[in-house]
């Protein structure tokens, strides 16, 4: 399993959102896959994008590079506790 983790950051908000989505349909990945790596690039939620492919992450990894969006490999999420205390 690997997860991609995709922290936001505000200079997401000025890369070209048509530009993005070109990128990530061109990808031989999953629709989900697809839609929540989008989500967590513009907003914040979720944080990254599971694979149980590592294939299909380097595919990701490459889009995220060519759109200077920063992200990390890992097997699983660096926010795995975020909104499970209390």
């Amino acid at each position: 399993m690997v997860y991609i983790n995709i922290p936001y950051v505000v200079e997401h908000d000025r890369i070209d959102r048509d530009v993005t989505a070109r990128e990530l349909q061109a990808l031989n990945i999953d629709e989900a896959a697809r839609y929540e790596a989008f989500e967590a690039i513009y907003h914040k939620r979720p944080r990254g994008v599971n694979f149980t492919d590592a294939d299909q992450a380097t595919l990701l990894e490459a889009a995220l590079r060519r759109l200077g969006v920063p992200f990390k490999r890992s097997n699983e999420s660096d926010y795995k506790w975020e909104g499970s205390e209390g």
